[in-house]
C-alpha cells in the first residue's frame, strides 16, 4: 500500500520561508554601555582590531570564535531547519538557542584571551579605578562588562 501525504510541499515551502525570513545576530548591541556612556561595541571593536595610533594591540575574540565554531554553528542551524521541516521545532526558538550558544562561545573566548599581556601603564590605570588593592592582569576582563554584554537577537530580515 502506498501512502500519499497531501500538503507536504506547502509545509516545506512555508517552513523554508520562515527560516529564510529570520536571522541570528550575535555581538554587542546599542543598549550595552559603560557607566560613562561609551558603547561596549566601540570598545569591543578596538580590542578586536586594535588601535595602533593609541598603542592598543589587537586581542581578537569574535573572528577566531566564528572561524573555530562555524561548522558547529552550521550543523546546529541545519538541525534546526530539519526539525522545523519535520514540525518538531519552532524556528524562532531554535534560532534563539543557537544565538545564545554562539554568544556563550564568544564570551568564553574573551575569558581565555591572555596575549598580548597588559602594559604596566594599563595595570596602573586599572588600579587607580579600583577602591581596593589588586587588579586582574588578564586582558579584556577589567570590569567584566565586555563578557556580560555579548548578546544575541533573532529578528526578521528587512
Amino acid at each position: 500500500m502506498k501512502v500519499v501525504r497531501k500538503g507536504g510541499t506547502e509545509k516545506l515551502q512555508a517552513t523554508l520561508k520562515d527560516v529564510s525570513s529570520k536571522q541570528i545576530r550575535v555581538g554587542f548591541f546599542p543598549e550595552a554601555q559603560y557607566p560613562d556612556g561609551t558603547p561596549v561595541a566601540y570598545v569591543a571593536a578596538i580590542h578586536e582590531f586594535g588601535a595602533p595610533q593609541r598603542s592598543i594591540p589587537a586581542r581578537p575574540f569574535m573572528r577566531p570564535t566564528a572561524e573555530k565554531k562555524k561548522s558547529e554553528w552550521g550543523r546546529q542551524i541545519a538541525g534546526a531547519v530539519r526539525g522545523a521541516i519535520d514540525g518538531k521545532v519552532d524556528v524562532a526558538q531554535a534560532f534563539d538557542a543557537i544565538g545564545a550558544m554562539a554568544a556563550g562561545d564568544i564570551g568564553r573566548t574573551i575569558s581565555r584571551v591572555t596575549t598580548p599581556p597588559l602594559k604596566d601603564s594599563t595595570l596602573r590605570a586599572r588600579q587607580t579605578r579600583k577602591k581596593t588593592p589588586g587588579v586582574s592582569k588578564k586582558p579584556l576582563v577589567d570590569t567584566g562588562l565586555l563578557i556580560q554584554s555579548v548578546s544575541h537577537v533573532v529578528e526578521d530580515k528587512s
